[in-house]
């Protein structure tokens, strides 16, 4: 008896056998250092205490400024040529061209072209006067044209948009060109009695 009850006794305060394949428990990790301490910051216009490092900045990603902070300039990126602007700006400056060369001549034969265009309308003869009107043709179509072509190419060259600048030229050209043509024609007697 005494030995089954000395032998629960013992087995009873044996260590429990440990399992070779289970983990050893882990050592609670040292607590920090403590930070070294930091010198007061000097305000405005005080001196720095003797033996004050002034704190480096923490690298890092960068922080982005708040409304109205200065920034450093950034490179523009490079403007791309667009090729359907190159296309049409020389298209138009070829039209133009050749509306140049049509304005010209129309305005150097302002009186026999009006003195066509009445006979086969049947209104007379051309008793008009063109005036200044072949000139202010001329000097205008001509100007537009060197203005289209002259701002053009700095245009392209910087790969800006300059398709509007010869259209634009075209459309005054021809404001001007029927303005005249217009103006010549209500100051004709013929055309202003057939009228009436």
């Amino acid at each position: 008896m005494w030995g089954s009850a000395g032998m629960v006794g013992a087995t009873a305060t044996m260590a429990p056998m440990s399992d070779p394949n289970a983990t050893p428990p882990v050592p609670p990790a040292p607590p920090a250092p403590p930070a070294p301490p930091v010198p007061p910051v000097p305000q405005y216009g005080e001196y720095a205490p003797g033996g004050y490092v002034a704190p480096q900045p923490v690298a890092g990603p960068p922080q982005p400024l708040p409304y109205g902070a200065a920034s450093y300039p950034q490179q523009a990126p490079a403007r791309q040529r667009k090729t359907w602007d190159l296309v049409l700006t020389v298209v138009l400056l070829v039209l133009g061209f050749f509306g140049m060369i049509i304005g010209v001549l129309y305005a150097a034969f302002l009186g026999e072209i009006l003195q066509e265009a009445y006979r086969q309308e049947g209104l007379g003869t051309f008793s008009g006067d063109t005036g200044a009107a072949g000139s202010v043709i001329v000097v205008s179509h001509v100007v537009l044209y060197l203005i289209a072509v002259g701002g053009s190419i700095p245009l392209l060259l910087s790969k800006r948009v300059a398709f509007w600048l010869p259209l634009a030229a075209g459309v005054i050209a021809a404001i001007i060109f029927w303005g005249a043509l217009f103006v010549v024609m209500l100051n004709d007697p013929t055309l202003m009695n057939s009228l009436t």
